[in-house]
């Protein structure tokens, strides 16, 4: 069989690539990785020969000319942090691409199975959701770009099949969690461990009351499979949970299942958030034959285990630094106060050695430190050159969503020329007093280049000296943020920073509207 799986390095796009080219199909994955970053979810599987990554977004051409048995179209994100960032894509997603991926199946003869949502049926006054509900939707709000341009999708398909015979499946997805979850895509499962696991709040949006049902991954792809290898029914289908829960009493749970010390809080609630959502899976039963088995104790167990050791990019982050642990000075020590803070982020700094004795590598706690050089005071001016090779093989392997140098001097250089070589890097830099201030000779004459080198290169530049704040405001006037006099002052704002510019990075509003 040869598949196409749009959407295939999200949550559940990279479960059914896992699936498919295991059984030994030929699998093609598309995503524009808007959501997701780099395709980390399908790694494992690109050395295959049977599976293809393409990065290509259905709002433009499919750049597909070749047979093609099935389509699962997965193309849009299901979190409402992240269908809200750019609510226009959102809706051209589910238009535009979707009349996309409905030509490339009316010109090959493809099977198309459109991932539809639970969020047709809106805020539903029918309490358990039937498929012949057709919902409470406001569609002048902040969620309508998704949920109408799902039910615009629906319509779509229909449309195709009724004019061209287009062989179409629709299924509506209710809440579903497990392995491969983001830990920031703003759902409430993935919210909650991350929160419980760092010993942060676990924030509530509303108060509490409000109901979900939620289905493990792997009882979705068992449902997705039956239904596309069903002949003779269309849908929709709806595949989810029908065990209703509060979204309090799974914080609850959550809590208790990772042993946290963290505090339930409450913030306001989202706009047209539906007050209950439950599926009626009758017809899935029925005509399937399938219906889900993991509970939810069970499911939470390992998704919390994956939480605990999953290596994402997201939660890496490359760090120059001229010297560093033994040597502490000013930069380095608020440095390592700020990873104190940010438990749940692990930081792999690279560092001239300095010493002979000094472990080439070493890990303290979360933090791993990379030593170059030779093992002498030379090793610091060697940084730009042994530290950036040193750095690329390692974001090759880990493939780094952030970089970010302590000083601006060599360890800036060095972030310099590593963003130079992958343009797609997030670059903070701080600068600390004594910076810009060489004694003389060659130093003095290249200080201001290599500087301006540096803050053109930097998204972000912090700093609390005002000469430092107005050269580096000459070159790159936007990113220049003042830095608090206060310690714990400046490491709040610095994780504040550094969240935006993840959400930013990955398309995400800090909240839903």
């Amino acid at each position: 069989m040869r598949i196409l799986i749009t959407g295939g390095a999200g949550f559940i796009g990279s479960h059914l690539c896992e699936k498919y080219a295991s059984e030994g199909h030929s699998v093609i994955c598309l995503d524009n990785l808007q959501t997701t970053a780099t395709p980390h979810n399908i790694e494992h599987l690109r050395a295959r020969r049977n599976f293809r990554f393409l990065q290509a977004d259905i709002v433009e051409p499919i750049p597909i000319d070749e047979p093609i048995d099935w389509i699962f179209n997965f193309a849009c994100s299901g979190s409402y942090t992240s269908y809200q960032y750019d609510p226009i894509h959102t809706m051209k997603t589910n238009t535009v691409g979707m009349a996309n991926v409905l030509e490339l199946a009316r010109r090959t003869g493809a099977r198309v199975l459109q991932a539809s949502t639970s969020e047709v049926y809106g805020d539903p006054v029918e309490v358990p959701q039937k498929e012949t509900y057709r919902g409470n939707v406001n569609m002048l709000g902040p969620r309508a770009c998704y949920d109408e341009g799902k039910r615009a999708a629906e319509t779509l398909c229909m449309d195709f099949h009724r004019q061209y015979g287009t062989d179409v499946k629709i299924i509506r997805i209710f809440n579903t969690y497990g392995p491969r979850m983001q830990f920031n895509d703003g759902r409430a499962v993935s919210n909650f461990i991350t929160a419980a696991l760092s010993g942060r709040d676990i924030v509530i949006y509303g108060d509490g009351l409000q109901t979900r049902s939620f289905q493990y991954i792997d009882d979705l792809v068992e449902g997705i499979d039956r239904m596309m290898r069903k002949d003779g029914f269309m849908g929709p289908v709806n595949l989810g949970n029908p065990v209703e829960i509060t979204i309090s009493a799974l914080a609850e749970k959550v809590k208790e299942s990772v042993r946290s010390s963290s505090r339930i809080t409450f913030d306001r609630g989202a706009t047209d958030d539906p007050r209950r959502r439950v599926p009626d899976i009758t017809l899935a039963r029925e005509t399937l034959g399938w219906e889900p088995k993991v509970g939810l104790d069970e499911g939470l167990e390992k998704t919390i285990a994956y939480f605990r050791t999953a290596a994402l990019p997201e939660k890496k982050v490359l760090v120059f630094s001229t010297t560093y642990f033994p040597y502490a000075g000013p930069a380095e020590q608020a440095f390592f106060a700020l990873t104190e803070v940010l438990p749940e982020t692990e930081f792999h700094i690279i560092t001239a050695r300095m010493r002979r004795d000094l472990l080439t590598t070493e890990r303290i706690g979360w933090n791993v430190i990379y030593r170059v050089g030779f093992g002498n005071t030379l090793d610091k001016y060697l940084l730009p050159l042994f530290g950036v090779w040193s750095a690329y093989s390692l974001h090759r392997k880990n493939r780094y969503t952030f970089l970010w140098s302590i000083m601006g001097s060599y360890s800036g250089i060095a972030a310099a020329l590593l963003k130079r070589l992958d343009p797609n890097l997030t670059f903070l830099l701080t600068l600390h007093e004594g910076e810009m201030q060489p004694a003389g000779g060659l130093k003095a004459r290249l200080a201001p280049f290599l500087y301006r080198f540096v803050f053109r290169s930097a998204d972000v530049v912090y700093t609390r000296n005002d000469a430092l704040e107005e050269k580096a405001r000459t070159v790159s006037p936007d990113a220049v943020r003042k830095m608090p006099d206060d310690t714990k002052v400046f490491m709040q704002k610095l994780k504040g920073t550094y969240d935006a510019l993840l959400n930013k990075k990955m398309k995400k509003l800090d909240r839903p509207k």
